[in-house]
């Protein structure tokens, strides 16, 4: 279990050193964090893909807020959220799974299974989301149409607009 604390303490702390002394050579990682669910090989890609989470969260201060769930022996189970460390709002909820096991006396993560709900159920993202549609649909009347085209079609634009961004955004995924 102090070896998955110390993971989460080195995401916090946004530093790659310590990431690099838990993972195992051979790590394995599943994961939907960062992009559409995928699977990571090899110590290198793992920390990578930590590398790109702590990317992410950029100079923001996010904090992984943690709770165990499962340790039986070797194997550990977290439920987390991402949350603001100033206000301590929750942004995103996850889970994640990992097996260790000891490797030239130290104990090393083998596998990491860690998933965060989607985007669109991260509650600030669909609420605005939520509230600009609303909005939008409620300045679209029968009334509001006649004479009023313009205004029609700079809505309608920035509604193609938002279905577009969230199109790329799921798509963007697949890049990282």
């Amino acid at each position: 279990m102090e070896t998955v604390q110390k993971l989460y303490n080195a995401l916090r702390n946004k530093n790659i050193n310590e990431l690099s002394d838990i993972i195992g050579e051979e790590c394995r990682c599943i994961s939907n964090v960062v992009s559409s669910l995928q699977t990571f090989y090899g110590k290198e890609q793992v920390i990578d893909f930590f590398n790109s989470i702590i990317k992410i969260l950029g100079t923001n201060n996010f904090d992984f807020i943690i709770h165990p769930t499962i340790h039986d022996g070797t194997s550990v189970g977290f439920a987390w959220e991402l949350a603001c460390s100033d206000t301590h709002t929750p942004v995103g909820k996850g889970f994640g799974f990992y097996h260790c096991h000891y490797y030239r006396g130290q104990m090393m993560i083998k596998n990491v299974e860690m998933f965060m709900e989607p985007l669109l159920q991260i509650e600030p993202l669909r609420l605005t989301i939520s509230s600009f549609l609303l909005r939008a649909i409620q300045k679209m009347t029968p009334d509001f149409f006649k004479g009023k085209k313009k205004e029609a079609m700079k809505i309608l634009f920035m509604i193609l607009l938002f279905v577009a961004l969230l199109y790329l955004i799921k798509n963007t995924r697949n890049l990282m």
